[in-house]
């Protein structure tokens, strides 16, 4: 797999180094290292409306937008979920808004990550 993976606005080096190994980490655990060319691009900043949005910009191309201002916890909890909407999209498996699946699993991921000891 190749992946193009560009985070935007961070706030320092550590920040960065969250997402990159959150989107690594969910990449190998939902099982996307098949699906070659992926690109991301990851936009960090202040969102007062949601915690996190995914879009899809071309086939394999998505841009995710994390609030910033949120507990690591929930920080490293909203990229996964939007990594599952990534999942859902390269899948074309979307279950109602795909809000379900994402919900359902992402404090299971989260959990599961934490206790990988990367972060």
């Amino acid at each position: 797999m190749k992946l193009n993976l560009r985070v935007e606005n961070y706030s320092d080096k550590k920040e960065r180094m969250i997402v990159e190994k959150t989107i690594n980490w969910s990449i190998e655990r939902l099982n996307l290292s098949r699906f070659h060319n992926l690109k991301l691009t990851v936009k960090l900043g202040h969102m007062p409306e949601c915690y996190g949005y995914c879009q899809q910009m071309k086939d394999r191309e998505y841009i995710i937008g994390v609030d910033s201002k949120q507990s690591l916890r929930n920080f490293v909890m909203t990229l996964i979920h939007e990594m599952i909407h990534v999942k859902q999209y390269l899948n074309n498996k979307w279950f109602g808004d795909g809000e379900y699946e994402a919900e359902y699993l992402e404090e299971e991921l989260t959990d599961e990550l934490w206790a990988s000891d990367i972060l």
